[in-house]
Parts: C-alpha cells; sequence; structure tokens
C-alpha cells in the first residue's frame, strides 16, 4: 500500500491550480461542523460530519495498534460498555505532552468514493496523516507536495480545559454543552438541524479523537458518552483493518456512525459510518440525486499516536 511518503515521492511539483485543487479537497475532508452547507457538486457530507475521520478515542500517545483479532467479550449493555471502557483509560497513562506540542495521528481509510459518488469506497484502503494541538485550537494535514494545511478544531477545548477539577462527566458535559451553545452555528437546507445530544455526542469524538486526553478525562468521557439519550452498543462492529469489536453507536436523522474498540483492552480502533435512510441531495450548484440507505459514509482505522514537537513531524 503507498503511504503519503510513496505519494509525495513521485508527485510533480503542484500548478497554482492543482494547488487550489488539493486545498479544496482537504477542507472537505476536515471533521468539524459547518454553521451552513456550502454549495457543491461533489458529495462531501459524510467527511464533513464530526464523527467521519479520525475518532482516536481513548488514544494513548506513542501507542501502535497491532492487528492482533481479540476475543469478543459481549457487553451486556451501554452503561457497560462506558464503566470497562472508562477502567481500562486509566491503565493506559501514555504520554503528557506539553504545552506547543502536537499530536500526530495516522490511519487507514476508505478513501472518498471515485467520479464524485456519494459516500466511500468499501473495496480500496489509503493512509491518512494529520496533526492536532495540544490546545485543542488546531489541526493540520498534507498536500501531496508536502505543504502543511493548517485551520481550526472543533469545538476549541483543551485537554487543560477539560481536567480542571472536578472531573466529573456531568461536569465535562455541561462545558462541552456550553461550548456549543456558544458557537451559535446555523443550519440551511431541507433537514432539520442536528439536535443537541447529537451535536454533543459528534463533539465528544472530536475531542477524544484529537487530543492526548489524561486517563481521568478519557474515563469521564466514555462514562458521559452513555448518559447521552440514544446512544447504544453495537457488540460486533469491523474497523477498515478487519479488526472486529464493540461499538458507541449513535443513530441521528438519517445517519449512524459506530466508534469501535478493542473488546478486550478497550483501547481504540477506528470508526464507521452509514447512511440509515433514503434523502435527496441538497445541492444548489448541480443536479439532486437520491443517496440509499445503507451507503457508508466512513470507515477508518488507527494505525499510530505519537507526542511530537510540531506539526508535520513523525
Amino acid at each position: 500500500m503507498s503511504t503519503i511518503k510513496d505519494f509525495r515521492r513521485n508527485t510533480p511539483p503542484m500548478t497554482a491550480q492543482t494547488e487550489r485543487t488539493a486545498r479544496a479537497r482537504l477542507l472537505a475532508a476536515t471533521r468539524a461542523p459547518q454553521p451552513h452547507h456550502e454549495p457543491r457538486r461533489t458529495p462531501r457530507l459524510g467527511r464533513r460530519l464530526v464523527l467521519a475521520g479520525t475518532l482516536a478515542v481513548a488514544i494513548g500517545a506513542g501507542v501502535m495498534v497491532t492487528n492482533d483479532h481479540p476475543r469478543v467479550t459481549p457487553v451486556a449493555s451501554v452503561r457497560e460498555l462506558g464503566e470497562r471502557a472508562a477502567q481500562a483509560a486509566y491503565d493506559d497513562r501514555g504520554q503528557t505532552p506539553d504545552p506547543g506540542q502536537w499530536l500526530y495521528i495516522k490511519e487507514l481509510q476508505a478513501p472518498q468514493s471515485a467520479n464524485g459518488g456519494y459516500g466511500v469506497d468499501l473495496s480500496r484502503r489509503e493512509v491518512r496523516e494529520e496533526w492536532n494541538s495540544v490546545d485543542g485550537l488546531q489541526t493540520a494535514s498534507l498536500f501531496p507536495n508536502g505543504k502543511l494545511l493548517i485551520q481550526g478544531n472543533h469545538p476549541g477545548l483543551s485537554a487543560d480545559e477539560l481536567a480542571r477539577q472536578p472531573v466529573i462527566p456531568e461536569g465535562l458535559l455541561a462545558k462541552i454543552r456550553q461550548k456549543l451553545a456558544d458557537m451559535h452555528m446555523t443550519w440551511t437546507g431541507p433537514d432539520s438541524p442536528p439536535s443537541m445530544d447529537e451535536r454533543l455526542f459528534q463533539a465528544i469524538y472530536q475531542i477524544m479523537g484529537t487530543q492526548a486526553l489524561p486517563p481521568e478525562v478519557r474515563a469521564a468521557l466514555f462514562r458521559g458518552l452513555t448518559t447521552i439519550p440514544g446512544v447504544t452498543v453495537n457488540q460486533d462492529a469491523v474497523d477498515a483493518d478487519g479488526r472486529h469489536g464493540v461499538a458507541f453507536s449513535y443513530t441521528g436523522g438519517w445517519t449512524r456512525y459506530d466508534l469501535i474498540l478493542d473488546p478486550v483492552d478497550f483501547r481504540f480502533l477506528g470508526t464507521y459510518g452509514v447512511t440509515v435512510q433514503d434523502r435527496m441531495t441538497d445541492y444548489t450548484d448541480g443536479p439532486n440525486y437520491e443517496v440509499k440507505a445503507g451507503t457508508p459514509l466512513t470507515l477508518t482505522a488507527l494505525l499510530e499516536t505519537k507526542v511530537v514537537n510540531g506539526p508535520g513531524q513523525k
């Protein structure tokens, strides 16, 4: 499988036009929710949702995830999953980052469907790398020519803010809800805006997926996930590397997303997102068409995380 380094080595220098195209594609692949739907011809909703992409929950900095297929241990309920994952979080201390450092994340993912198709192509895989600042405010991705695109991260809460005492599930959820409310985001189009519960679920995924959190914060967020109405457990979910796990699952208006954990030690494995009902696209610059239920929106597998001194370092 070709890595980003291989692609860079075999790619000619970018023209202004190709760089603009690459920037547009990188922007379309970001995970932070947008205040409104931008007019677009190529469908990118699956990647634009917060739950898509690198939702690396319970990241232990410096961890390499293996290809072992552990014995599946069923959990009785989503509350039990949250408690067992919370307990496991205390066993993975990881590396404590310093202010100004970044978290490097490497994942395997199903790429966007070819020819502008909706969702992702489950028959292919590619490697994606990104860097996220410890303060929770910035995320960086690579252009094919090696240049970095640095953007704001969502929802803009740092590990230090979340670690302020007391670190309890209801307190953390209240902080995140307030942050979301302060954004005053708006939505356009025929779909109803997501509920606060759905936005809260997405924001927790984003926070846990882009920061090296202290164990007590990870544990409290796991427990907090179980208190959000609509969160369930999927006993057998499969990540982009073919590993089977147990997942926190949330179904919104027309999509479902799974956060997949190892069923033995509850490390993060990857994510899966899929449409659960038919809908029409709402493009303003091209023809609309029907997206069928069962269309995959994202499929990922975490390969490696590491605390580094700046974006672009590995």
